[in-house]
């Protein structure tokens, strides 16, 4: 634990300042106002009757929103003009072009509408398909540009094993279990985990419910790793170089916009868990300790659900 105390010391040292600070929780406060009274996202950007490509040139004004009006104002007030430098504006719009392209792309579920004419198979491959579709949407476009830009030679933007240590994730895990534990007894809680309710849903496909259940959790895990790819990955260690410790706050306000249509305590917490996996992934050069967070967060939570029903 005091290698990830000293990455926050050093980051608060070379980062901190209050007037930036004090904009950047007024600015959330507010964009938090008019989403969730207004119902912003699920009534503008992402109406179900919005056509594939409005829907992704809506998402990414959305995000570039977000993420340029911290980085700008930033770049003014601080010591770190990046707005001069080509490399900036070439990554983060590409990087907030792939964060659009993989929210707004949805008409997968039209083509396997078109293949398959029984709802509860178009429910579960829908289902594989939005946690899939990462695939497509981040990892081969961050792929493909990580290449063009330094070739082979690096690791995809944090994937590696260098500057990990698993010692004080697991720790954390430790710390965070009795809360989680806690969470599972409270009312609703089986109402949201698992995602997938073998419990609740018809066979399909020759599969068992509980087949399908372990077929959905792999695709599930496989969502998280490409979320952690893009946002701690490519908006932090991949815009480190030209941003520095500037990188940080852009990349939690598009994470925290990410989280628009869940819950608000949901998205809430979103802002403090970006920035604290963020601080870690800038001073780390690894995005492997937010995978293993966020992965067993998530399945910690699907396997407590499991046992509140079978055994509560």
């Amino acid at each position: 634990m005091k290698t990830i105390f000293k990455y926050f010391h050093n980051h608060y040292k070379a980062h901190f300042n209050w007037v930036l600070y004090l904009y950047f929780g007024l600015m959330l406060a507010a964009c938090f106002y008019i989403n969730y009274t207004f119902n912003f996202e699920t009534k503008y950007i992402n109406p179900s009757s919005q056509s594939q490509l409005k829907r992704f040139f809506a998402y990414f004004l959305f995000y570039s929103f977000a993420y340029f009006s911290i980085a700008i104002p930033q770049a003014l007030w601080g010591k770190n003009n990046y707005l001069r430098e080509r490399e900036f504006w070439i990554k983060s719009v590409f990087f907030v072009g792939v964060l659009s392209l993989m929210a707004g792309f949805w008409v997968y579920q039209d083509w396997i509408k078109a293949l398959f004419q029984k709802n509860h198979e178009h429910w579960f491959l829908i289902a594989l398909g939005s946690n899939l579709k990462s695939l497509f949407t981040i990892l081969l476009p961050l792929l493909l540009f990580k290449w063009w830009q330094y070739g082979r030679k690096t690791s995809l933007y944090g994937l590696t094993r260098k500057g990990f240590e698993a010692k004080p994730y697991l720790l954390m895990l430790v710390l965070v279990l009795p809360l989680l534990a806690w969470a599972s007894f409270q009312s609703g809680f089986l109402n949201v985990y698992p995602v997938f309710q073998p419990w609740n849903e018809t066979p399909t496909l020759g599969l068992t419910t509980w087949q399908m259940f372990g077929i959905y959790e792999v695709a599930y895990s496989w969502d998280f790793i490409n979320t952690e790819l893009i946002f701690r990955g490519a908006l932090v260690i991949g815009m480190a170089k030209v941003m520095k410790e500037h990188c940080i706050l852009p990349m939690v306000a598009v994470y925290a916009f990410l989280h628009f249509e869940k819950p608000m305590v949901e998205a809430i917490g979103s802002i403090f868990g970006g920035f604290i996996l963020g601080v870690i992934a800038l001073y780390s050069r690894s995005i492997l300790g937010g995978i293993v967070i966020h992965l067993c967060v998530a399945l910690l939570m699907d396997s407590l659900a499991i046992g509140q029903y079978l055994f509560f």
